[in-house]
Protein backbone atom coordinates (compact mmCIF):
# COMPACT_ATOMS: atom_id res chain seq x y z
CA UNK A 1 0.00 0.00 0.00
CA UNK A 2 1.71 3.05 -0.97
CA UNK A 3 2.33 4.79 2.59
CA UNK A 4 1.55 8.41 1.58
CA UNK A 5 -2.04 7.92 0.21
CA UNK A 6 -2.53 5.65 3.71
CA UNK A 7 -1.46 8.63 6.11
CA UNK A 8 -3.85 11.40 3.74
CA UNK A 9 -5.98 13.84 6.08
CA UNK A 10 -8.19 12.20 8.65
CA UNK A 11 -8.20 14.86 11.31
CA UNK A 12 -11.58 15.74 12.85
CA UNK A 13 -12.16 19.48 12.61
CA UNK A 14 -14.85 21.34 15.50
CA UNK A 15 -16.35 23.25 12.31
CA UNK A 16 -16.60 22.27 8.86
CA UNK A 17 -18.99 25.11 6.78
CA UNK A 18 -19.57 24.64 3.28
CA UNK A 19 -20.37 27.65 0.52
CA UNK A 20 -20.77 28.15 -3.38
CA UNK A 21 -18.47 30.31 -5.01
CA UNK A 22 -19.82 31.47 -8.24
CA UNK A 23 -17.88 30.96 -11.57
CA UNK A 24 -16.98 34.90 -11.69
CA UNK A 25 -15.26 34.54 -8.19
CA UNK A 26 -13.46 31.26 -8.99
CA UNK A 27 -9.89 32.74 -10.39
CA UNK A 28 -9.79 35.66 -7.93
CA UNK A 29 -10.65 33.08 -4.78
CA UNK A 30 -7.50 30.24 -6.10
CA UNK A 31 -5.26 33.74 -6.58
CA UNK A 32 -6.06 34.43 -2.82
CA UNK A 33 -5.82 31.27 -1.48
CA UNK A 34 -2.73 29.94 -3.26
CA UNK A 35 -1.00 33.15 -1.99
CA UNK A 36 -2.11 32.92 2.26
CA UNK A 37 -1.88 29.29 2.07
CA UNK A 38 0.40 26.08 1.84
CA UNK A 39 -0.50 23.29 -0.98
CA UNK A 40 -1.91 19.85 0.19
CA UNK A 41 1.21 17.38 0.32
CA UNK A 42 -0.78 14.89 -1.39
CA UNK A 43 -1.62 17.69 -4.37
CA UNK A 44 -0.57 17.83 -7.83
CA UNK A 45 -1.03 19.87 -10.97
CA UNK A 46 1.21 23.00 -11.68
CA UNK A 47 0.07 24.51 -8.58
CA UNK A 48 1.28 21.57 -6.25
CA UNK A 49 -2.94 21.19 -4.96
CA UNK A 50 -5.02 19.75 -7.16
CA UNK A 51 -6.34 15.91 -7.32
CA UNK A 52 -9.39 13.77 -8.29
CA UNK A 53 -11.89 12.74 -5.56
CA UNK A 54 -14.11 9.83 -6.73
CA UNK A 55 -16.67 9.02 -3.39
CA UNK A 56 -19.18 5.76 -3.73
CA UNK A 57 -22.01 6.90 -1.19
CA UNK A 58 -24.23 4.05 0.05
CA UNK A 59 -28.15 4.10 1.37
CA UNK A 60 -31.05 1.85 1.93
CA UNK A 61 -33.80 1.10 -0.31
CA UNK A 62 -36.05 3.30 1.36
CA UNK A 63 -33.34 6.44 1.03
CA UNK A 64 -33.48 6.51 4.89
CA UNK A 65 -29.81 8.49 4.56
CA UNK A 66 -31.29 10.73 2.20
CA UNK A 67 -34.05 11.32 4.66
CA UNK A 68 -32.33 11.87 7.49
CA UNK A 69 -34.80 9.21 9.27
CA UNK A 70 -33.34 8.58 13.02
CA UNK A 71 -29.84 7.12 13.55
CA UNK A 72 -29.18 7.46 10.09
CA UNK A 73 -29.34 11.29 9.47
CA UNK A 74 -25.88 11.73 11.99
CA UNK A 75 -23.88 9.22 9.46
CA UNK A 76 -23.00 8.87 5.99
CA UNK A 77 -20.79 5.73 5.05
CA UNK A 78 -18.70 6.15 1.95
CA UNK A 79 -15.41 4.88 -0.39
CA UNK A 80 -13.43 7.64 -1.05
CA UNK A 81 -10.38 7.12 -4.04
CA UNK A 82 -8.15 9.71 -5.01
CA UNK A 83 -6.86 10.36 -8.57
CA UNK A 84 -6.41 6.35 -9.80
CA UNK A 85 -4.41 5.19 -6.69
CA UNK A 86 -4.63 1.43 -6.17
CA UNK A 87 -5.97 2.63 -2.35
CA UNK A 88 -9.01 3.50 -0.87
CA UNK A 89 -10.66 4.54 1.98
CA UNK A 90 -13.78 3.23 3.88
CA UNK A 91 -15.38 6.05 5.47
CA UNK A 92 -18.12 6.88 8.17
CA UNK A 93 -18.48 10.61 8.61
CA UNK A 94 -19.98 11.44 11.42
CA UNK A 95 -21.59 15.01 12.49
CA UNK A 96 -22.86 16.41 16.16
CA UNK A 97 -23.83 19.51 17.04
CA UNK A 98 -21.23 21.77 15.96
CA UNK A 99 -17.80 18.93 15.23
CA UNK A 100 -17.22 16.49 12.18
CA UNK A 101 -15.83 12.75 13.32
CA UNK A 102 -14.58 10.65 10.61
CA UNK A 103 -13.17 7.53 10.56
CA UNK A 104 -11.38 5.68 7.76
CA UNK A 105 -9.47 3.18 6.14
CA UNK A 106 -7.65 2.82 4.10
CA UNK A 107 -7.61 -1.04 1.63
CA UNK A 108 -6.79 -2.32 -1.44
CA UNK A 109 -8.66 -2.16 -4.35
CA UNK A 110 -8.67 -5.70 -4.79
CA UNK A 111 -10.03 -5.52 -1.43
CA UNK A 112 -13.51 -4.02 -2.34
CA UNK A 113 -15.18 -7.57 -3.80
CA UNK A 114 -15.11 -8.42 0.13
CA UNK A 115 -17.64 -5.91 0.98
CA UNK A 116 -20.59 -7.52 -0.77
CA UNK A 117 -20.33 -10.83 1.32
CA UNK A 118 -23.10 -11.52 3.39
CA UNK A 119 -21.29 -12.04 6.32
CA UNK A 120 -18.30 -9.43 7.52
CA UNK A 121 -15.02 -11.31 8.02
CA UNK A 122 -13.02 -9.93 11.01
CA UNK A 123 -9.56 -11.06 9.24
CA UNK A 124 -9.02 -6.89 7.51
CA UNK A 125 -9.39 -3.55 7.76
CA UNK A 126 -12.38 -3.17 6.81
CA UNK A 127 -14.37 -5.45 8.76
CA UNK A 128 -15.82 -2.08 10.74
CA UNK A 129 -17.42 -0.62 7.83
CA UNK A 130 -18.92 -4.09 6.22
CA UNK A 131 -20.15 -4.74 9.87
CA UNK A 132 -22.22 -1.23 9.80
CA UNK A 133 -23.34 -2.12 5.73
CA UNK A 134 -24.63 -5.40 6.47
CA UNK A 135 -26.69 -4.17 10.08
CA UNK A 136 -28.15 -0.86 8.26
CA UNK A 137 -29.16 -2.93 4.73
CA UNK A 138 -26.38 -0.38 2.92
CA UNK A 139 -26.13 -0.50 -0.69
CA UNK A 140 -24.19 1.46 -3.11
CA UNK A 141 -26.55 4.24 -4.50
CA UNK A 142 -24.19 6.50 -6.25
CA UNK A 143 -20.66 7.88 -7.00
CA UNK A 144 -19.93 11.85 -7.54
CA UNK A 145 -16.31 12.58 -9.04
CA UNK A 146 -14.75 16.22 -8.47
CA UNK A 147 -11.64 18.22 -9.29
CA UNK A 148 -10.36 19.01 -5.57
CA UNK A 149 -7.70 22.12 -4.89
CA UNK A 150 -7.07 21.69 -1.54
CA UNK A 151 -4.75 24.42 0.62
CA UNK A 152 -3.71 24.12 4.35
CA UNK A 153 -2.21 26.08 7.10
CA UNK A 154 -1.94 26.43 11.13
CA UNK A 155 -3.62 29.00 13.67
CA UNK A 156 -3.03 29.32 17.51
CA UNK A 157 -5.81 26.53 17.77
CA UNK A 158 -4.72 23.80 15.41
CA UNK A 159 -4.46 22.69 11.87
CA UNK A 160 -6.89 25.06 8.97
CA UNK A 161 -7.62 23.84 5.25
CA UNK A 162 -9.71 24.85 2.57
CA UNK A 163 -10.73 23.09 -0.78
CA UNK A 164 -12.66 23.97 -3.95
CA UNK A 165 -14.51 21.82 -5.73
CA UNK A 166 -15.23 22.36 -9.40
CA UNK A 167 -16.36 20.39 -12.22
CA UNK A 168 -18.46 17.77 -10.22
CA UNK A 169 -20.27 14.70 -11.90
CA UNK A 170 -22.44 12.46 -10.31
CA UNK A 171 -23.34 8.73 -11.65
CA UNK A 172 -26.12 5.67 -10.42
CA UNK A 173 -23.74 3.05 -8.84
CA UNK A 174 -25.23 -0.17 -7.95
CA UNK A 175 -21.81 -2.05 -7.51
CA UNK A 176 -19.28 -0.80 -5.26
CA UNK A 177 -17.18 0.30 -8.32
CA UNK A 178 -15.31 3.21 -9.68
CA UNK A 179 -15.59 2.00 -13.12
CA UNK A 180 -17.09 4.57 -15.44
CA UNK A 181 -21.33 4.52 -16.36
CA UNK A 182 -21.51 6.73 -19.37
CA UNK A 183 -21.69 10.32 -19.07
CA UNK A 184 -23.01 10.53 -16.13
CA UNK A 185 -24.69 13.96 -14.38
CA UNK A 186 -23.40 17.23 -14.11
CA UNK A 187 -23.76 18.78 -10.91
CA UNK A 188 -23.65 23.07 -9.24
CA UNK A 189 -22.67 23.59 -13.24
CA UNK A 190 -22.54 27.36 -12.45
CA UNK A 191 -20.99 27.12 -9.19
CA UNK A 192 -17.63 26.00 -6.62
CA UNK A 193 -18.25 24.15 -3.50
CA UNK A 194 -15.63 25.95 -0.88
CA UNK A 195 -15.13 24.00 2.46
CA UNK A 196 -13.70 25.87 5.21
CA UNK A 197 -12.41 23.72 8.28
CA UNK A 198 -10.90 24.36 11.53
CA UNK A 199 -10.81 24.08 15.26
CA UNK A 200 -13.23 26.20 17.81
CA UNK A 201 -12.33 29.54 16.52
CA UNK A 202 -12.55 30.72 13.23
CA UNK A 203 -8.76 31.84 12.16
CA UNK A 204 -7.75 35.10 10.70
CA UNK A 205 -7.10 34.28 7.46
CA UNK A 206 -10.73 32.45 6.90
CA UNK A 207 -11.86 35.95 8.51
CA UNK A 208 -10.19 37.65 5.52
CA UNK A 209 -11.91 35.72 2.68
CA UNK A 210 -15.24 36.02 4.22
CA UNK A 211 -14.56 39.76 4.18
CA UNK A 212 -13.26 39.97 0.33
CA UNK A 213 -15.78 37.72 -0.83
CA UNK A 214 -18.93 37.38 1.08
CA UNK A 215 -19.95 33.85 0.04
CA UNK A 216 -23.10 32.28 1.42
CA UNK A 217 -23.13 29.55 3.57
CA UNK A 218 -24.64 26.93 2.42
CA UNK A 219 -26.53 23.15 3.77
CA UNK A 220 -24.71 21.47 1.28
CA UNK A 221 -24.28 17.83 0.60
CA UNK A 222 -22.48 16.42 -2.51
CA UNK A 223 -24.85 13.08 -2.16
CA UNK A 224 -27.84 14.94 -2.27
CA UNK A 225 -27.08 16.63 -4.66
CA UNK A 226 -26.20 13.59 -6.98
CA UNK A 227 -29.71 12.31 -6.03
CA UNK A 228 -31.46 14.89 -7.33
CA UNK A 229 -29.34 15.49 -10.56
CA UNK A 230 -30.21 11.63 -11.05
CA UNK A 231 -33.57 11.32 -10.16
CA UNK A 232 -32.98 8.95 -7.84
CA UNK A 233 -35.64 9.35 -5.26
CA UNK A 234 -37.84 12.92 -4.65
CA UNK A 235 -36.49 13.03 -0.89
CA UNK A 236 -33.71 15.10 -2.68
CA UNK A 237 -36.22 17.83 -3.25
CA UNK A 238 -38.89 17.35 -0.42
CA UNK A 239 -35.70 17.35 2.23
CA UNK A 240 -33.61 19.98 0.72
CA UNK A 241 -31.63 21.88 3.37
CA UNK A 242 -32.86 24.80 4.72
CA UNK A 243 -32.38 27.86 2.45
CA UNK A 244 -29.22 29.22 2.35
CA UNK A 245 -28.17 32.54 5.19
CA UNK A 246 -26.36 35.43 4.00
CA UNK A 247 -22.43 35.51 6.06
CA UNK A 248 -22.16 38.94 6.81
CA UNK A 249 -18.51 40.10 7.17
CA UNK A 250 -19.47 42.08 10.28
CA UNK A 251 -17.55 41.69 13.36
CA UNK A 252 -21.14 39.84 15.20
CA UNK A 253 -21.32 37.07 12.12
CA UNK A 254 -18.15 36.72 12.54
CA UNK A 255 -17.95 36.70 16.20
CA UNK A 256 -20.36 33.80 16.33
CA UNK A 257 -18.78 31.42 14.03
CA UNK A 258 -15.94 32.06 16.28
CA UNK A 259 -17.49 30.97 19.58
Amino acid sequence: MNTLNAQRDNRDFAYELKFYIGNEQAGALKDWMRSRLDPDPHGGGSHGDSYQVSSVYFDTSAFDVLAREGSYGRSKYRIRRYDHSDTVYLERKTRGQSHVFKRRSPIGMESLPRLLAAQPSSDWDGHWFHRRLVVRALKAVSRVDYQRIARIGYSHYGPVRLTLDQQLCAWRSRAVSFDANGAGAALSRQRLILELKFGHVMPAVFKELVREFAPRLEGISKYRLACAALGLSPLALASAPPPPVALSAGPAALHALSE
